[in-house]
């Protein structure tokens, strides 16, 4: 995905180049200058040449930003997929916790009958005596 970005860039930093390079020639060929002595021309072709500089270091900065940006996505993908894991680990604590409380209740329900058996076991006993 980077690869791309940076080819795309590369391909608009040269069809840049060659624009201000057909526009100088134009330049060249058909102004001339208006006092004869190309002053005009040169400032233009030098402005030209600065604003190409300025716009490389702005294409560079942009694919630095690109850059950085995908290495956080690659980050934020990562953290997702340990969420992911902790959740699934979490889930199955929690499915064998219910499962203890079931058999907890289980466990109780058959305390409390065996509680009742003999407190009628007792009374039973104590109307025969």
């Amino acid at each position: 995905m980077n690869e791309e970005k940076q080819t795309r860039y590369s391909k608009y930093l040269i069809i840049s180049f060659a624009l201000i390079a057909v526009l100088i020639i134009f330049f060249e060929l058909f102004c001339g200058g208006t006092s004869g002595n190309n002053n005009d021309v040169q400032g233009t072709v030098q402005r030209i040449a600065d604003d190409n500089k300025q716009t490389g270091k702005s294409v560079d900065r942009a694919i630095e930003h690109v850059g950085t940006a995908a290495d956080e996505l690659e980050r934020a993908e990562e953290a997702n997929r340990r969420a992911a894991f902790i959740l699934s680990e979490d889930k199955e604590r929690a499915n064998a916790c219910a499962g203890i409380i079931v058999e907890l209740q289980k466990n109780n329900s058959r305390a409390k009958q065996i509680l009742a058996d003999v407190e009628l076991s007792n009374k039973t006993r104590k109307v025969q005596k």
